[in-house]
């Protein structure tokens, strides 16, 4: 929080959340008013795309698809699997603005008939995500990324480059706290792999997954979902994004002014702590190149 005096930052966090609320807001009654960015020649992006969310997050996943598109480009398929909340209106919307995605319930695929798997979705509802990433049918080098993620202006770059045609990638999470803590869970790398963007195709392993939550023998925790991509990632020699484009960083929370522009980098993963972040200038300001 730098020089702050004691209280600026919780204060200024409030109140851009508080902006952000009224920005969010008007985005909602954008959508009725059909109030778009132009995106009708939209670049064609050979890639597949799947996503998970929920009624909850419904506007943020719109921005997010809005953001790829207009940066990168309409995929071969795009899937968006619900967590079962969205209603008629939610998808009616989804159709409208983007007739290219497919919604499909998260538990199309099922894994109860695995003890472990069972008893882990029984626990903490982030199994679901598992669900739909392991069930998912892999055609070809596919995008997985969570409905809080906004795409910006170099994300075509990467997408164009053949860099990420083939092979497993992840987006990495900053090391935070006391480091001891930080290495109380076995690792095998420095940089942490964070589950909002992953890059798979169907050589990926999931029989690494269930390998890895056996391991944990019941004792399952909030980010068990995000340690058993970790552990598979790691063991399918899985590749790291430049942490200086694909973000995923909340130093700016307490502040006013944020840390990255669009013009700059390809992603911003808008994490808990800085969600606010993601409406605090309203949704045109995403699009500013």
């Amino acid at each position: 929080m730098g020089n702050k005096i004691k209280y600026q930052g919780g204060i200024t966090k409030f109140l851009c959340m508080k902006l952000a609320e009224r920005n969010k807001a008007k985005f909602c009654k954008s959508l009725s008013e059909n109030n778009f960015l132009s995106i009708t020649n939209a670049n064609k992006v050979n890639f597949d795309v799947i996503s998970f969310s929920g009624a909850f997050s419904f506007e943020d996943q719109l921005l997010s698809i809005y953001s790829f598109v207009f940066y990168a480009g309409i995929p071969n398929n795009w899937i968006i699997y619900s967590d079962k909340t969205y209603t008629e209106r939610h998808k009616n919307v989804f159709k409208k603005k983007f007739p290219f995605i497919t919604i499909l319930d998260w538990d199309i695929y099922n894994f109860t008939d695995n003890s472990v798997f069972s008893e882990f979705l029984g626990v903490w509802p982030l199994a679901k995500k598992l669900n739909i990433i392991m069930g998912h049918n892999y055609q070809s080098q596919t995008l997985y990324f969570d409905s809080d993620i906004i795409f910006y202006k170099n994300m075509a770059d990467y997408l164009n480059s053949k860099l990420l045609d083939s092979g497993f990638w992840y987006a990495s999470d900053p090391m935070w706290g006391d480091v001891s803590q930080y290495f109380s869970v076995k690792r095998e790398s420095l940089y942490p792999l964070n589950s909002g963007l992953l890059i798979l195709n169907k050589d990926f392993n999931t029989k690494l997954i269930f390998e890895y939550l056996e391991n944990l023998k019941g004792d399952y925790q909030y980010f068990s979902e995000q340690l058993s991509f970790e552990y598979a990632f790691r063991k399918q020699n899985a590749n790291m994004l430049d942490p200086r484009q694909f973000i995923i960083n909340s130093k700016d929370q307490f502040d006013f002014s944020t840390l990255y522009k669009p013009a700059d980098i390809a992603m911003r993963h808008y994490t808990t702590p800085v969600r606010h972040k993601m409406w605090q200038y309203g949704w045109r300001w995403h699009f500013d190149k």
